[in-house]
């Protein structure tokens, strides 16, 4: 039975896939993806001025910028999207473009983002994983998801 006095979703099988930059691109689900959070933000332009009231300064909202943002991964060396060949780790400094796909919702969010960096770790008694850092870069746009 549903939750009469909540309308919330869960963020269960939200999907982040990469595109491989060819025309025209596809798109591979990153395999084994963790909790992310990920936006925009803006910076203030400040455009206080003798008539500013109160002597207090006034700002207005300037350029929107992509934020940087990191998650991990469970690490499968073989797996398309994990791999140096065709994932992730052979595309460090490369801008890739990323689509975002949240449950419930009818439109997803495509975007461009500069591969930062990509960190294996190998615990000794654990899971190998993987943790990958991009940083928003220029325009995004939203589509259609087809069921």
């Amino acid at each position: 039975m549903a939750n009469p006095n909540s309308e919330a979703k869960l963020g269960y099988g939200t999907k982040m896939l990469m595109g491989d930059g060819g025309s025209p691109e596809s798109f591979a689900e990153i395999g084994e993806m963790g909790d992310f959070e990920e936006g925009d933000s803006i910076e203030l332009v400040e455009v206080t001025n003798h008539q500013s009231p109160n002597g207090r300064r006034e700002y207005i909202g300037g350029l929107k910028e992509g934020r940087e943002f990191s998650f991990p991964v469970n690490y499968i060396p073989s797996h398309p999207t994990h791999n140096r060949a065709t994932g992730l780790r052979g595309r460090i400094g490369e801008v890739v473009t990323f689509r975002l796909e949240a449950p419930g919702e009818s439109e997803g969010y495509e975007f461009f983002a500069v591969v930062m960096g990509v960190t294996r770790s190998f615990p000794v008694q654990g899971v190998m994983q993987m943790t990958v850092t991009l940083k928003k870069t220029g325009a995004e746009r939203f589509y259609p998801i087809q069921s």
